[in-house]
């Protein structure tokens, strides 16, 4: 019988975060929780080529991807990530109450939109949170 090494399972956004704050530093967990931001994958890359090496965060049902080699590097990406996401949801709050305004007797779910609107609201206000926390690190 062949010698069968188990893969581990993927982390967990809590354990990500946890290694991402011990290696880093940092805290932020109170702000991250029930955030937008959910932790996919934490790796660290080297570049065979040149030898340098990163650190990489992936982010579950985003496409992006946060590099960075060290703390302030990691804070500054973070910032400029969390503005991004800021001014995307601030894009879809107008959308939204563009929508509401063109309706024009057109029947849609009042809920949903009421949903929509307090996922957005929530979304943006941890955002502020979590980028208001990693300032006052800086």
């Amino acid at each position: 019988m062949k010698n069968q090494t188990k893969l581990k399972d993927k982390p967990t956004h809590e354990e990500i975060y946890e290694k991402l704050s011990s290696l880093l530093n940092i805290k932020f967990k109170v702000q991250l929780k029930d955030s937008p931001i959910v932790f996919e994958n934490f790796l660290q890359v080297k570049d065979v080529v040149s030898e340098n090496e990163n650190y990489v965060i992936l982010f579950r049902s985003e496409k992006e991807i946060l590099k960075f080699k060290d703390r302030n590097e990691f804070i500054a990406n973070f910032i400029s990530f969390i503005d991004i996401r800021i001014r995307e949801f601030n894009e879809e709050f107008e959308d939204l109450q563009n929508f509401e305004s063109r309706s024009m007797g057109i029947k849609y779910d009042e809920n949903e939109v009421y949903m929509r609107h307090e996922s957005i609201g929530h979304g943006t206000f941890k955002l502020n949170q979590i980028r208001n926390k990693l300032i006052n690190l800086k």
